[in-house]
């Protein structure tokens, strides 16, 4: 008899099983990414893919017809931090999110879940300006004017082959002819507008963007290290050092005592050495330093213009490519600029050479104080030297006997050596 067992596939909990399995391999190959969006986007708003104006990479951006643009900004924790989001929504979502929950490193939660990355994108707001400028300024400069072109000659050859520019130039068209006006001259050729592009009136447009980030307040740790730090003068200190080295050495000077009987002829041998006590005293240096502050050197005219420069900086280095920057960048030293950074220019430079100097003076005063103290230890193993060899002497001279201090005082001038008495004979010369 054949016995008949039900497949892997027909059985109804093995196949949900493996469903399920499948499903949650799926969602471990993809990785939920999290988006803030701005509120009451409709439905015409789209993800797009833009060349960034400043390097020519593709990013992602968000593109709304009636808001406008957005970039998206990243914000996670470092990675000596790490840190998880947990997503909850109410009992009615809770279809929605189970089937939303395709990451990966996201589990199910009830009806939310728990994402072990902490990334969010949040959408912020993207002058179109700055997308155009690229595309409408040429890379170089030109010695003549352009013409005057209307605006689909204008993009014709950049949205050939990129459907999210030409998605941004069909659903938003008056956002893009608004901000055209605004870097390029215009002109009405029947009822077609044409526009030429003119780099002074960028300039005014940066210039402006500047004023507008000064008066909402710069954030506090970008004035303190770009405006602050940078209008600050080298802190002058004024060092003065006073060493005192005063030392007292008491010796006891070991009498010599000869007294003896005459009768006694035997030698004794004596010794006795009193310590001597070295006292020292050295007084401590003292340091008085004076620190310039910057709100009583910097004129407030200079704190504003340095507010400036750094946001025309950061705008240039952010949103606009470097040739296109520089180009803009030098028009802000014609006589004609709207806006003089030479006073500036004078201060910084005046601040850079006082801070040379003072790097210059205090290499030269860390090398004559290494120099002074080398100084003071060589004087210092040279006294102990002189000191350890006077206090062997005044030990050899204690241990002698009376006998040998007495020769000492004959006077053996003229008189022959011990040595010469034990010496080689001389050779006899051979007569001849």
């Amino acid at each position: 008899m054949v016995i008949v067992t039900r497949s892997a596939t027909s059985s109804p909990v093995k196949r949900q099983s493996s469903n399920t399995s499948t499903n949650e391999t799926k969602n471990q190959r993809e990785p939920l990414t999290h988006f803030i969006l701005p509120r009451d986007t409709s439905g015409r708003a789209r993800f797009v893919l833009l060349k960034h104006p400043r390097d020519s990479s593709i990013r992602r951006f968000l593109f709304s017809p009636e808001k406008g643009l957005y970039e998206f900004t990243k914000v996670s924790t470092t990675s000596t931090d790490p840190r998880s989001l947990f997503f909850a929504g109410s009992e009615d979502e809770k279809d929605i999110n189970k089937s939303a929950v395709g990451a990966g490193p996201s589990e199910t939660f009830g009806p939310g879940y728990i994402s072990k990355s902490a990334e969010i994108f949040v959408a912020t707001a993207f002058d179109v300006a700055f997308l155009l400028i690229p595309l409408v300024l040429p890379a170089k400069a030109q010695s003549g004017k352009m013409l005057f072109q209307p605006l689909d000659d204008i993009f014709e050859q950049h949205v050939e082959n990129d459907k999210h520019l030409r998605y941004i130039l069909e659903n938003g068209r008056d956002m893009v002819e608004a901000a055209m006006s605004r870097f390029c001259d215009t002109m009405e050729a029947g009822d077609e507008q044409l526009y030429r592009p003119n780099e002074d009136k960028t300039l005014q447009l940066l210039l402006q963007k500047v004023i507008n980030a000064i008066e909402k307040g710069l954030p506090a740790s970008l004035e303190d290290k770009f405006v602050a730090r940078a209008l600050e003068a080298p802190v002058l200190s004024v060092k003065r050092e006073e060493t005192v080295i005063s030392t007292r050495s008491d010796s006891f000077a070991q009498e010599e005592n000869d007294v003896a009987s005459d009768s006694f002829d035997s030698q004794s041998t004596s010794a006795s050495s009193a310590p001597s006590a070295v006292f020292s005293e050295v007084s401590v240096a003292s340091s008085i330093s004076t620190v310039v502050s910057v709100s009583e050197t910097v004129s407030k005219e200079l704190i504003d213009l340095r507010k400036q420069s750094m946001a025309l900086d950061f705008i240039l280095a952010s949103y606009l490519p470097t040739s296109i920057g520089d180009r803009l960048k030098a028009r802000l030293s014609a006589n004609d600029s709207p806006i003089d950074f030479a006073p500036l220019e004078e201060h910084l430079k005046s601040l850079a050479a006082l801070r040379a100097e003072a790097m210059a003076s205090r290499s030269i005063g860390d090398f004559a104080r290494k120099r002074g103290l080398d100084d003071e230890e060589t004087a210092d193993l040279r006294a102990e030297k002189k000191r350890k060899q006077e206090e062997e002497d005044r030990k050899k001279k204690l241990s002698e006997s009376r006998g040998v201090r007495d020769l000492k005082k004959v006077n053996v001038s003229g008189m022959k050596k011990m040595s010469d008495f034990f010496g080689k004979k001389p050779v006899a010369k051979a007569k001849g």
